[in-house]
C-alpha cells in the first residue's frame, strides 16, 4: 500500500486507471494512511471524474422579502420515489451570493429511474455534548421539491425561503421576526413544560373569570390569591410580621430585588439617592394607574432607606397623553398610612409597569431579540455562532409565544379584559427603550453599599464571562478572523434595522439628577451611525469585511454583553417576578386613585384582571428549563460551566443560587 501512494503522490499511477469499484476499496483503505495533503490530491482525481459523468442540479437561495443571498447553507440533492422512499444524490454549500452547485451520479437514483428532484436545506450542525458524547444535530430549513423524471442536469433557478424574515407591522416599533420564518424548533422539552405550565394556570384563572362573570362580586381577592401558590412575601409575612411593609425591605427590593434600580444622586444633596417615573407621556385605558413619583433614599448601615416619596396624580382621570396633572404630594415615614399606601403605589408601578415593560420586555426579550434574528441570519461558519447559538437560540420562539398567548387580539389572555390593563403605548415605549440600549462599553453598575447584592452578584460574573470569552477566542482566533464576513454582515444588519437612539426613554425626565454610576448608561463617546436621517442606537461592532484589533476587542464585548443579558440578568428577572408580583396586596396594579390601605378594595384593578395578572405571572415564570450547570441541551460551553461552578463559593455568599442561573432567554 505504501508503494501505492508513491506512485499517486509522484504522478506514476492515476486512480483514472482502476475501475470504479476497485477505486472505492482502495479510497477506503487510503483515508486511513493519507496525510491531510494526499488525501486532498486524491479527493480532486475522484472529483474530476465524478464532473465529467455527471449531471449538476444548480440554483440559488434568497431570502423571500429582500431577495438578499443566504451564504453558507447546507444543500442536500435527494431524489424522490414510490412509497415515500429517497435515494441520496449529493450535497453542496451555498456560496455568497447564495448559488450552489451539486453534481449527482443519474445511477444513484436507480437502474431505469430518472430523478425526480428535491432540496433540503439546512443550517450548520450545531455541536452538542449527550452523555459525555458529541453530537452534531441538524436543523432542516426548508424542503423544495423539484421536477420529476429529471433526465439531465437542472437548474432550480432562484429560490425564496421565508428564513427569519423581519416583521413588517414591527418595523415601526422594533425589530420583531415573522413567526413562519422562525426555522427551528422550541427544545421540545421546554415546549412541554411551557404549555403544562400554561394549562395549568390558565384553567385556575379560567375558572375564576367565569366564577366572576356569573357574579361580579365573586370570588373575594382573597380566594383569589389562596387559588394560586404563595409567594415569597407572603411566607415572610407570616414569619416576619410588618417586614415586607417595612422601610428596609423597599430600600432592599429597590436595590436587589425585580428590575434593581440604577440611582441617582440627589442634585440637592448628594448623599442622597433617588429613581424617578414620569408618566405623562403614556395614553393609558383606564384599567391601571400610572402617576409619576420620586423617592429619595439615605443610607444607614449600608442599607438603603426611602425618606421621602413625591406622587402626582392624573386630573380628572384622564388617560390621554399629557394630561392635566393634580398637584404633588410628598409623603415621609411620619405620615403614617398615607407612607405605607405611597409605598405601594410605587411598587406597583415599579413592579407591574416598569418593571416588566422596561426590564423584562424590552431589555431581555426585545433587545436581545434584533441580536438573534441579525445573528441566525448571517452566522453559521464563524465559531461565534456556536458562542452564541445556546443562549439566543429561543429568543424568538418564547416572543412570538408570548405575544400569542398573552396579546393576541382572538385568543390572548390580556385580551379577555375590556378595557386590556396594558397601556396602549406599550409598543412605542419599548422603541424608546430600546433606543437608549447598546453594547458599547456596557458592564455592570457597581455596588452602591455594602448590601447592593445584585451588583456584587452581577460583577463577579461578568468577569467569568470575561475570561469564558477571552478563551473561547484564544482557541478560536484564525477561524473568528477567516469567517470576518459574517461578522460585518451581523453588525451592518444590526444597526441598519436598529432603532432610533433616544436620550430619554418615554418615563425619563431630566430631573437635574446625576447617575451614581455610568457602568450601564449609555455615555461612550464611538460614534453611531446615520441611516436615511436617522441615528442608530446600536453602534457598528466592524466597518470591515476584515478583522482588526479593534473589530476583535468590540465583537468579544458583544458577546460578553449578549450572554449577561440572556442569562444573568434574565435570571433576576424570573428569580424575582412572582415573589414581588405574585401577591396582590403587595405589588399588583392598582387604580381609582391608588392611594388606599390594603384593605381597600377600590383602589384594586378587578377580580377578572387580578386572576389574569396572577395567572398570567404564574405560568410565564414558574417554567423550569434551560439552566446552565443543568445544560439540559448539551449546547453550553464547557469551560463556561466550569468557570462558574468554580465561583460557586462566592455565589452562595452572595446569596444566588447557581442553579437558578438560566442559560438562555427562553421564557
Amino acid at each position: 500500500m505504501s508503494n501505492f501512494i508513491q506512485n499517486i503522490l509522484s504522478n506514476e499511477a492515476s486512480l483514472e486507471a482502476y475501475a470504479d469499484t476497485e477505486k472505492e476499496l482502495l479510497v477506503f483503505k487510503l483515508i486511513s494512511l493519507l496525510p491531510v495533503s494526499s488525501l486532498l490530491k486524491v479527493r480532486q482525481q475522484l472529483r474530476e471524474k465524478v464532473v465529467n459523468e455527471s449531471y449538476t442540479a444548480t440554483g440559488k437561495i434568497v431570502h423571500t422579502e429582500s431577495a438578499i443571498p443566504i451564504p453558507n447553507l447546507e444543500i442536500e440533492l435527494w431524489d424522490r420515489d414510490i412509497f415515500g422512499m429517497k435515494d441520496f444524490l449529493g450535497h453542496g454549500i451555498t456560496g455568497q451570493d447564495g448559488s450552489f452547485a451539486i453534481f449527482f451520479d443519474p445511477k444513484a437514483s436507480g437502474f431505469g429511474d430518472d430523478a425526480d428532484l428535491e432540496l433540503r436545506v439546512f443550517d450548520p450542525p450545531q455541536i452538542c455534548t449527550i452523555d459525555g458524547k458529541i453530537v452534531k444535530r441538524k436543523n432542516l430549513v426548508e424542503i423544495i421539491k423539484g421536477p420529476d423524471n429529471v433526465q439531465g442536469s437542472y437548474d432550480f433557478g432562484q429560490l425564496s425561503i421565508d428564513y427569519y424574515e423581519y416583521d413588517q407591522e414591527y418595523a415601526k416599533f422594533f425589530p420583531y421576526c415573522v413567526p413562519k420564518s422562525i426555522k427551528h424548533d422550541f427544545v421540545p422539552d421546554a415546549l412541554g413544560m411551557t404549555l403544562k405550565s400554561v394549562a395549568q394556570y390558565g384553567q385556575i384563572m379560567d375558572e375564576i373569570v367565569q366564577k366572576n362573570r356569573r357574579n361580579p362580586d365573586e370570588p373575594s381577592y382573597a380566594e383569589i390569591q389562596k387559588s394560586f401558590p404563595e409567594t415569597s412575601t407572603i411566607i415572610l409575612e407570616k414569619e416576619r410580621p410588618g417586614y415586607t411593609r417595612s422601610d428596609e425591605f423597599f430600600g432592599d427590593r429597590m436595590l436587589n430585588g425585580f428590575n434593581p434600580v440604577i440611582f441617582k444622586k440627589d442634585k440637592d444633596n448628594p448623599n442622597l439617592y433617588t429613581t424617578s417615573f414620569n408618566g405623562e407621556k403614556f395614553k393609558l385605558t383606564g384599567k391601571i394607574d400610572l402617576p409619576n413619583y420620586k423617592v429619595k433614599f439615605e443610607l444607614r448601615n449600608e442599607q438603603l432607606f426611602p425618606i421621602e416619596i413625591t406622587l402626582q396624580f392624573r386630573d380628572n382621570n384622564s388617560i390621554e397623553s399629557n394630561p392635566p396633572l393634580k398637584n404633588s404630594q410628598t409623603y415621609t415615614p411620619l405620615d403614617g398610612n398615607k407612607w405605607l399606601q405611597a409605598k405601594r403605589v410605587v411598587r406597583a408601578t415599579h413592579i407591574g409597569v416598569l418593571g416588566e415593560v422596561k426590564a423584562h420586555l424590552s431589555q431581555c426579550h426585545f433587545n436581545m431579540e434584533q441580536y438573534s434574528i441579525s445573528l441566525l441570519r448571517h452566522v453559521r461558519k464563524s465559531p461565534i455562532r456556536g458562542l452564541l447559538y445556546p443562549h439566543l437560540k429561543e429568543v424568538v420562539h418564547i416572543n412570538n409565544f408570548g405575544r400569542r398567548i398573552l396579546m393576541d387580539p382572538k385568543g390572548g389572555f390580556f385580551a379577555k379584559l375590556e378595557p386590556m390593563p396594558i397601556i396602549p403605548d406599550m409598543l412605542q415605549w419599548v422603541r424608546s427603550n430600546l433606543g437608549s440600549y447598546d453594547w458599547t462599553d456596557w458592564q455592570p453598575r457597581k455596588p452602591l453599599c455594602d448590601s447592593h447584592r445584585y451588583a456584587k452578584i452581577g460583577n463577579l460574573y461578568w468577569g467569568i464571562l470575561t475570561t469564558h470569552v477571552d478563551s473561547f477566542f484564544a482557541e478560536n482566533h484564525d477561524e473568528i478572523v477567516k469567517n470576518w464576513d459574517e461578522i460585518f454582515r451581523f453588525s451592518e444588519e444590526l444597526i441598519q434595522h436598529s432603532v432610533a437612539y433616544v436620550p430619554f426613554t418615554m418615563e425619563q425626565t431630566d430631573d437635574g439628577d446625576e447617575w451614581y454610576d455610568l457602568n450601564e448608561i449609555d455615555n461612550s463617546s464611538n460614534p453611531r451611525r446615520e441611516v436615511n436621517g436617522e441615528v442608530k442606537a446600536i453602534r457598528p461592532i466592524t466597518s470591515s469585511s476584515t478583522a482588526n484589533e479593534q473589530d476583535i476587542a468590540n465583537l468579544k464585548q458583544v458577546c460578553r454583553y449578549l450572554i449577561y443579558q440572556c442569562t444573568y440578568w434574565h435570571s433576576c428577572i424570573h428569580n424575582e417576578h412572582n415573589p414581588e408580583f405574585g401577591e396582590l396586596k403587595y405589588g399588583a396594579l392598582l387604580s381609582n386613585g391608588s392611594m388606599g390601605d390594603e384593605d381597600d378594595e377600590s383602589v384594586m384593578p378587578g377580580q377578572e384582571a387580578a386572576s389574569i395578572i396572577l395567572g398570567a405571572s404564574h405560568m410565564l415564570t414558574n417554567f423550569k428549563y434551560g439552566y446552565i450547570l443543568k445544560n439540559e441541551d448539551g449546547d453550553v460551553p464547557a469551560k463556561l460551566i466550569e468557570l462558574v461552578a468554580s465561583k460557586r463559593a462566592e455565589f452562595e455568599e452572595l446569596g444566588f443560587d447557581l442553579n437558578s442561573l438560566r442559560s438562555r432567554l427562553n421564557s
